[in-house]
């Protein structure tokens, strides 16, 4: 499986079926139930960095083991679109396996809100980081595709018309 390359749009996404997850009120930000088995968990891993233009390292941003998403060396980077670095997003193993934090642009993050699939980052709320959000796990292989399409988004708006990163 892999997400569309041309700007999947989030307001093109399905109403997440269930409850919302229990998440943390503060930094850390932490999704607590409702997380992805290893299975799901891997797949994600595996389609997360499945674009050339992405990078996987260590989190700058998130609690140890996270795996950052990052603008590969030499491509196009979006500055607003950062979180830290050329780290767009991650995603975090334990506690919450799965879920992600990610920059999108305001009217997309606000679409991945209003129709369940996660919920704006403290730092958003803020006014200091707008745009992120935290995605919570996929749970299937159904929830996968949806969070595939919201990484996908994440990753255009993260390298479109950019400059170039070193």
């Amino acid at each position: 499986m892999m997400y569309s390359k041309t700007a999947v749009a989030p307001a093109g996404l399905p109403v997440r079926p269930g409850a919302q997850p229990s998440v943390t009120d503060g930094v850390p930000h932490i999704q607590l139930d409702q997380t992805s088995d290893a299975d799901v968990f891997r797949r994600l891993v595996d389609l997360a960095f499945s674009d050339e233009r992405v990078t996987q390292a260590p989190s700058r941003a998130s609690l140890p083991g996270a795996l950052a998403l990052t603008v590969t060396p030499g491509g196009t980077a979006r500055d607003e679109a950062m979180i830290v670095g050329r780290e767009f997003g991650h995603i975090h193993r334990q506690p919450g396996a799965g879920s992600l934090h990610l920059r999108l642009p305001v009217r997309d993050a606000a679409d991945v809100v209003d129709r369940g699939w996660g919920e704006p980052h403290p730092f958003a709320l803020s006014g200091s980081a707008p745009g992120m959000v935290l995605v919570y796990a996929p749970r299937s292989g159904a929830d996968l595709e949806v969070v595939g399409a919201i990484v996908g988004s994440a990753i255009d708006y993260a390298t479109s018309r950019g400059t170039p990163v070193k």
